[in-house]
């Protein structure tokens, strides 16, 4: 008896402390009302009628629906096209690597030199233009007829011929992946130099009479600053990256074959040409698991950096 009514005690006690800490932050408390009401209604409600979708044959627009379990699911990891897209996927996540290493680049060259204000202007155009007109002015200049890019390299003897790039799997991809990172890559650059003008140069001044080189100072002084910001623009580069479907779409449709047919584009191909949101969702929810574990892995490596470092 005397150990439920210590359980009672403080189960009241618990109560009354949860009511006091309500009643002293209610204003915070009815801020939040507004927030939680669009997580959970236009967020967790579509997200779970999604995974419900998914397990349908689901019309888009007219028709009515047709529950099939787990058989979207099994159509897709035994479909070959689904495989090709996911290794298209992966490579294209890549182009975030080379967004990175740009926007760095251009970020401690820029800091250097002088007319800063003009160059870091130039250096956004490509991001202030819509992705639909940098996939037709890319386009235009990959073209293997037209274009000036390959007419220029076939005149002056670098190429024998035009590479026809849009009818091998590999060139395609990589065609679409250079110029998605030639598009996006000024984002990264608006942070990275940010954060580098930030460095207070009293770092510098005492990396310079401990007799440090260049390369040391990057290592020591600028990267373990601008780390963080790194980490920042990495994982919203690579989740922004892997879900354009504007450039791959208008440049190569997915082609030849499904060979850059990314897991976006064949979601938009699933929902919008075949009409099935079903499978369309079933794309997007394995989807949603392959930018999950990109992010987690990439979270534990720079948190085992910073472990090491303290």
């Amino acid at each position: 008896m005397k150990l439920n009514n210590v359980k009672t005690v403080r189960g009241n006690q618990y109560i009354d402390t949860w009511v006091e800490a309500i009643q002293e932050n209610k204003l915070a408390y009815l801020f939040l009302v507004p927030l939680l009401s669009f997580i959970i209604f236009l967020v967790w409600v579509p997200f779970l009628q999604g995974i419900w979708m998914s397990l349908h044959t689901w019309p888009f627009g007219s028709g009515e629906a047709t529950f099939v379990g787990l058989d979207n699911y099994t159509y897709l990891f035994t479909w070959d096209g689904f495989y090709t897209g996911l290794k298209a996927t992966i490579i294209y996540g890549f182009a975030t690597v080379l967004q990175l290493v740009i926007a760095l680049v251009a970020a401690l060259t820029i800091n250097k030199v002088r007319f800063k204000s003009i160059l870091s202007g130039m250096y956004l155009l490509p991001y202030t233009m819509p992705p639909v007109a940098t996939g037709t002015l890319w386009l235009f200049l990959l073209d293997p007829s037209l274009g000036p890019v390959f007419g220029f390299l076939t005149k002056h003897g670098i190429l024998d011929e035009p590479i026809y790039w849009s009818t091998s799997g590999d060139t395609a991809l990589a065609a679409i992946t250079l110029v998605g990172a030639w598009t996006f890559w000024p984002f990264m650059f608006i942070i990275l130099y940010a954060t580098l003008v930030s460095i207070p140069d009293e770092y510098y001044e005492s990396a310079k009479v401990y007799g440090a080189s260049r390369i040391q100072t990057f290592r020591y002084v600028t990267l373990p600053q601008m780390k963080t910001a790194i980490f920042v623009v990495f994982t919203l580069r690579i989740v922004w990256n892997l879900t354009k479907i504007s450039q791959p779409l208008q440049m190569t449709h997915g082609g030849p074959g499904n060979d850059t047919s990314i897991l976006s584009l064949l979601l938009y191909r699933f929902a919008f040409v075949r009409g099935n949101l079903g499978m369309a969702f079933a794309v997007g929810l394995i989807f949603l698991l392959l930018v999950f574990g990109f992010i987690i892995l990439f979270i534990r490596s720079y948190e085992k950096q910073e472990g090491n470092q303290i």
